[in-house]
């Protein structure tokens, strides 16, 4: 028996309470161990391969000297949907394009909505790098076309679909922003959040009147997302500042933080006054907030200042 196998035996056992010291033992096993994993891996149950995998996005989370991603990769064909989205959320922050390879046809041929949905989450992140070239123009188109596929297709949940129109925003031209303002005017409030969403993607100055007009919105959800959808924009979006203001003051804190930060991210004498008085805040995570969104300005200050 293989040592991965013998650790497999171990922490398969549904009797066995799991421990941190015997899952770090699967840190970077490398891709050569992956077949071994495997083998071990489908002698276990469902709901213990489910522990097992959460387990281990917890601890990779809390510690980023965890890396678990060959794992996470190996397991993205699991018989199981709950373990196959946990494989996913886990390769949040992996970049490889032996990832993206694995992710974009899985986009297509996944048959578990909430699956679907994570796989087109994360292939949002590669989305973004494809705006900053940092993914070959090969990927990037694969990426583009899986996206705008899923967006499009009608048949799939609102959910699926919502979310592939939020990573959809990153790419430019006509199709995406015409589905984008499909979704915004769909009737359907989960799509219009995340059309406002794909809005701060897309970073299309067409988008900004609209952003406007819900950050009047009597939908706290949609204020929300225009906040930050407003704040993607920088310093473009700095006639924006009065609609932001008293959002950023405002009883709804969920509305007010992402108001904040989108404060933080235009700048200006106005917006800085703002967020000093609310750096003095007696809630503490609006607080924060002020003082984050401050630094933020300073920074953007000083950078200007070399220039």
């Amino acid at each position: 028996m293989t040592q991965i196998a013998t650790i497999l035996a171990r922490l398969g056992d549904p009797k066995h309470q799991l421990q941190h010291k015997e899952l770090r033992q699967l840190n970077d096993i490398g891709r050569d161990a992956c077949a071994d994993f495997l083998t071990a891996w489908r002698t276990i149950g469902d709901d213990r391969r489910r522990e097992i995998a959460t387990a281990l996005a917890a601890l990779a989370e809390e510690n980023a000297e965890f890396d678990f991603r060959d794992i996470f990769s190996t397991i993205l064909t699991d018989p199981n949907p709950e373990v196959r989205a946990v494989a996913v959320s886990g390769l949040w922050e992996d970049e490889r394009l032996s990832t993206l390879r694995l992710l974009i046809p899985m986009l297509a041929d996944e048959t578990d909505d909430d699956v679907r949905s994570e796989v087109a989450l994360a292939l949002g992140r590669f989305a973004y790098m494809a705006t900053l070239d940092e993914v070959p123009e090969k990927e990037a188109a694969a990426i583009r076309d899986a996206l705008y596929k899923s967006a499009s297709n009608l048949d799939l949940s609102d959910e699926a679909r919502r979310r592939s129109i939020e990573s959809l925003g990153y790419f430019a031209g006509n199709d995406v922003t015409s589905l984008i303002g499909q979704a915004y005017t769909s009737g359907r409030q989960p799509l219009k959040e995340s059309a406002l969403v794909a809005m701060g993607h897309n970073l299309d100055e067409r988008w900004l009147p609209v952003l406007d007009a819900e950050l009047q919105s009597s939908v706290p959800a949609l204020r929300y997302e225009a906040a930050r959808a407003t704040g993607e924009f920088g310093t473009e979006a700095e006639a924006m500042i009065p609609r932001l203001l008293p959002l950023a003051e405002g009883d709804d804190t969920e509305v007010a933080l992402a108001a904040i930060w989108a404060l933080g991210q235009i700048g200006g004498d106005a917006a800085k006054r703002v967020l000093k008085r609310l750096s003095n805040s007696d809630d503490p995570a609006i607080q924060e907030a002020a003082d984050e969104a401050l630094a933020e300005i300073a920074l953007g200050d000083e950078s200007f200042g070399f220039l």
